[in-house]
């Protein structure tokens, strides 16, 4: 059975040494610098590894139980990319993981590997092979209240991901790193399954537009209400550059404006929702 990690119960738990305050203080500023997917890549080899040792992490973001989920995998293992999941799904995987994350209370969950892996499938590609290759896995996320939406990782290694620290004390250090790694993630553009949009065009008829992968970004910031200003904040581009963006989306759709491109796309997303649960 997968074990959630206790509540802290010592005031000593929340409390950085001076060398752990120093580390968390480069690592937020590092993070500030982040604007391409290497560069993430490069922040979460160096400091970030001191309080999570990892040898892959995997991020998924949006409506995780449903078809509109965010991936992306970060790892310095041989061939382990995010394009891969382009060809082999590793959704089934993710929403055991979070359900599980769910019913711990959303609270830092160590997962044993048989349970883990279960319903990972057979593929032998390197992101399958790695995640059955490796023992301790880790997962955490962070609940979005105002928009109804969760962020989640999951962080596998070949040693124990606790390295060494007592349960109270590892939780208190992920409770910590957890939104920092969620801002850094947030900074890179991420993969999102060919399903989602797939499904979302069936809900039309087949007269769904054929949106670029940016639009489809834009779309989902949209849904929730995002100003230009944060759209472009949240996928480094200028407000200018989504006003553009967003010319070309409300065209598309045939609509006059911003709010009836965020009620038919909700429509489209929340049908093809209903397609996948029957």
């Amino acid at each position: 059975m997968a074990t959630s990690v206790s509540n802290c119960n010592s005031a000593k738990a929340f409390q950085l040494t001076s060398e752990e305050g120093e580390r968390i203080v480069r690592i937020v500023a590092e993070s500030l610098l982040i604007k391409r997917h290497f560069q993430l890549f490069l922040w979460l080899q160096g400091e970030v590894q001191h309080f999570l040792p990892h040898s892959l992490l995997l991020s998924a973001s949006g409506d995780i139980p449903g078809s509109n989920v965010n991936i992306d995998v970060v790892s310095a293992l041989p061939g382990v990319r995010t394009e891969q999941l382009a060809r082999c799904r590793v959704d089934g995987f993710v929403k055991e993981l979070y359900a599980r994350w769910v019913e711990a209370g959303r609270s830092p969950l160590l997962v044993p590997q048989a349970i883990a892996l279960a319903r990972l499938g057979p593929c032998r590609c390197p992101v399958h092979a790695a995640l059955r290759s490796l023992h301790s896995i880790l997962v955490h996320g962070l609940r979005d209240e105002r928009h109804g939406d969760d962020s989640f990782y999951v962080a596998s290694h070949c040693r124990s991901v606790t390295d060494g620290h007592p349960p109270d004390r590892f939780k208190y250090l992920i409770s910590l790193l957890i939104p920092l790694i969620d801002v850094a993630f947030r900074r890179v553009a991420v993969f999102r399954f060919p399903g989602a949009s797939a499904a979302a065009g069936q809900s039309f008829g087949g007269e769904w537009p054929n949106f670029s992968a940016r639009e489809h970004e834009i779309l989902s910031y949209l849904r929730k209400g995002d100003t230009n200003v944060r759209i472009g904040l949240a996928l480094n581009i200028s407000p200018f550059t989504v006003k553009n963006h967003m010319r070309r989306i409300l065209r598309k759709l045939g609509v006059d404006n911003r709010t009836q491109a965020a009620t038919k796309y909700n429509e489209a997303v929340q049908e093809s929702r209903n397609l996948v649960r029957k």
